[in-house]
């Protein structure tokens, strides 16, 4: 048993704390002893961490990260440092989230961290903090990664996370975010990491569970409700399927849209952070929308207007189901921001030609286009590809559009963290899976 008390300092970043409010709950109810921090800064966590440690008391210090934030390099030399000064002290140093899910080799071996937290975290982090209280060895906790006489060591997959079981985010503590209501996706797109962190398998928060969460952010003087969700439109799905269950999508908006009404809430469903698939866009789905929510936009996840390209992607739609949603959408008075990505491995310039063509079509019809750039995240298919190159007349193309103000985006912000992650493999900051 611990001796002295148990601190845990969060790198309370804000691209990350929507993963972390899950975390700081899930220890809150299921530790006693235990005192959280949040650190906005890498020298507000330091300084935290340091103090801790001169009264004596164990620390942990947490961090989720993004592959992105790495590609600031004043960030990444700072975050390397900061970790070796609080390992010098013997704070304990972990790390997870989507990069070290894709990257614990990199992230032990580059970054400096004691362990990685593989997948989901909220059943491994509270096994390990429960292991520092009781004085158990941490490296039997399920989930995680380390270093032993210089060999990578994993402990394990733990099991799934149940949502129901935990909450979104610690409410007592007058946090608040859009609440996950679904997690893991059977489709494993080659450039995303949700499939490959997550699971193939859709998991859902029940509609009960939703609407307590919700009602508790409205009494709270929250107004704008809105969900986490790899696709709006797969509640109740559990493997993929291109017929939607427009009873449960239904049941679930209307019980959430009287809630809202009861407070002057407003609903916001399938708009950020979240989209639409586009085959799951229907007469039935949308007219439920209709109903319910106060957006007025919707978004559809497109990637490409190849066909060889979504096949490439393993994106489990055609063009057409594109076009299809577009205008289903339109028809029913939403407004459809369709996300492009340019730049995939593989991409040839006929196939950028397609995207820009359905690009034109979609603000022809009275819709945006929201461009995206390839981005080589590790722990997914395409992770370690380099992205094609656009050509100038390409670019040319795509600014024009943007110009029209029916299409936004920070592709070319993306293109440059693209190339420096690229970068960063080479150095050998991101390490190669084994």
């Amino acid at each position: 048993m611990l001796t002295t008390g148990l601190h845990v300092v969060f790198y309370y970043d804000k691209y990350t704390r929507y993963s972390l409010n899950p975390l700081i709950a899930a220890i809150d109810k299921a530790t006693r002893d235990v005192t959280i921090s949040l650190a906005s800064s890498l020298e507000e966590l330091q300084n935290k961490a340091l103090y801790i440690k001169s009264r004596g008391e164990t620390c942990v210090v947490v961090f989720s990260l993004l592959t992105t934030m790495l590609t600031n390099e004043k960030f990444l030399s700072d975050l390397v440092n900061v970790v070796r000064v609080l390992k010098s002290k013997e704070c304990i140093c972990i790390v997870g989230g989507p990069h070290a899910t894709g990257d614990p080799q990199g992230s032990l071996k580059s970054l400096g961290f004691n362990y990685v937290f593989i997948g989901e975290g909220e059943k491994s982090l509270i096994s390990f903090i429960l292991a520092l209280q009781e004085g158990i060895d941490v490296k039997r906790v399920k989930g995680i990664a380390f270093t032993e006489n210089g060999k990578f060591v994993f402990t394990g997959v733990e099991e799934r996370v149940d949502l129901d079981k935990y909450d979104p985010f610690p409410y007592w503590r007058g946090i608040f975010n859009p609440i996950e209501i679904t997690r893991g996706c059977p489709y494993g797109c080659f450039y995303c990491q949700v499939s490959y962190m997550h699971g193939f398998r859709y998991r859902h928060r029940s509609v009960d569970k939703v609407a307590y969460y919700v009602e508790v952010f409205l009494k709270n003087h929250g107004r704008d409700v809105r969900f986490i969700t790899p696709n709006g439109l797969s509640y109740g799905l559990v493997t993929a399927h291109r017929e939607p269950r427009v009873d449960l999508i239904e049941q679930f908006l209307e019980t959430i849209s009287s809630i809202c009404r009861k407070y002057n809430g407003r609903l916001f469903y399938g708009t950020f952070p979240s989209e639409l698939r586009p085959e799951h866009v229907t007469e039935e789905t949308m007219r439920t929308l209709s109903k319910c929510v106060y957006n007025r936009r919707v978004i559809i996840g497109a990637q490409s207007g190849s066909e060889y390209v979504l096949k490439l992607l393993r994106r489990g739609h055609s063009v057409d189901d594109v076009k299809n949603a577009v205008e289903i959408a339109l028809k029913y008075e939403f407004t459809p921001d369709v996300d492009v990505i340019i730049g995939i491995p593989g991409e040839t310039v006929d196939d950028m030609v397609s995207t820009l063509e359905l690009a034109r079509w979609v603000v022809s019809r009275g819709g945006r286009i929201h461009v995206h750039y390839f981005i080589p995240l590790p722990g997914t298919p395409l992770g370690g590809k380099k992205p094609t190159h656009i050509p100038v007349e390409v670019k040319k193309q795509i600014a024009r559009v943007i110009g029209s103000h029916r299409g936004y985006g920070s592709w070319l912000n993306q293109e440059k963290m693209a190339w420096k992650i690229i970068e960063l493999r080479k150095k050998g900051i991101i390490q190669p899976s084994s």
